[in-house]
């Protein structure tokens, strides 16, 4: 007799009432890596989708990675490192965005960038819970 098996999460819901975004951030030339991250600070698990974006000046945006969609139980954490160095992006005029969807405003984003994954991370690259700010799904 072993611990019960936990119980398969709910069906992933087709849409997401929160959307947030961490605005446009460019990225420092030694930059390889962005790792975006999301807390599930509530009570309940929920599910989270998430999608990296290069966003050319003058250009419409471009998804790089994603959608990624994961279910988080409570008080857990996931992530994802996405690579930059796949197509050379030109960071003169090239800027970022990272785009969290959920069910629940007690989800914490942050977004990171890192020389080399997970050893090297770019001091001032930063992006807290705080500032993500909500957008339109």
């Amino acid at each position: 007799m072993g611990a019960p098996l936990p119980s398969p999460p709910p069906a992933m819901p087709s849409s997401f009432p929160n959307a947030r975004s961490s605005g446009l951030f460019s990225a420092p030339k030694n930059a390889r890596f962005i790792d975006w991250r999301v807390m599930n600070g509530g009570i309940i698990g929920h599910w989270i989708r998430v999608r990296v974006y290069k966003c050319p000046v003058g250009a419409p945006k471009i998804a790089i990675a994603g959608p990624t969609t994961v279910f988080l139980d409570a008080t857990v954490a996931a992530h994802e490192t996405v690579s930059l160095t796949s197509g050379k992006p030109d960071r003169k005029s090239v800027y970022y965005e990272v785009v969290v969807e959920d069910e629940d405003m007690r989800m914490h984003p942050s977004v990171q960038l890192f020389q080399k994954y997970p050893t090297d991370v770019i001091p001032g690259t930063l992006i807290t819970p705080g500032d993500f700010g909500q957008t339109v799904t």
